[in-house]
């Protein structure tokens, strides 16, 4: 739980410079595991 704890604290810290993912291309099936996205 330390480990979890600590990585948490860090994606906080860092929250302003995380930026997300634009799903650019999405198959008919297993969507989430094929699809090809790109940065936002």
């Amino acid at each position: 739980m330390d480990v979890i704890a600590e990585s948490v604290q860090r994606v906080h810290e860092r929250r302003a410079s995380i930026t997300g993912l634009k799903m650019v291309y999405e198959p008919k099936y297993l969507r989430f595991f094929q699809a090809r996205f790109e940065k936002l």
